[in-house]
């Protein structure tokens, strides 16, 4: 099935999303904090799975930046990732603030 996050990470607001939320309240972390630990977590992961089989779809937040994009925005994406790879992600969690 898949698990949805956020991929933006330039330092800017950012949109929620389920693991993030979970993540965050079980912790008790402020999003950024979380939202940059899920990223560090999922390139780890990619370093040894591979991109493309961590991250199964990659959809724009914004499409019609895509097609017209003439001030120069930073297209933002939606990423699917493996239900394994979000298991990853929460076990880096247990393993660095342990278990909630």
């Amino acid at each position: 099935m898949g698990t949805e996050i956020y991929n933006q990470n330039h330092g800017r607001g950012f949109s929620s999303y389920d693991l993030l939320e979970e993540l965050s309240e079980t912790y008790k972390l402020d999003r950024r904090q979380t939202h940059d630990e899920i990223h560090a977590a999922l390139e780890q992961i990619i370093a040894i799975d591979d991109a493309d089989t961590v991250i199964t779809d990659r959809r724009p937040v914004r499409p019609e930046l895509l097609k017209n994009n003439d001030q120069d925005l930073d297209v933002d994406y939606w990423l699917t990732i493996t239900d394994q790879a979000a298991d990853e992600i929460r076990e880096q969690f247990i393993a660095v603030h342990g278990a909630a």
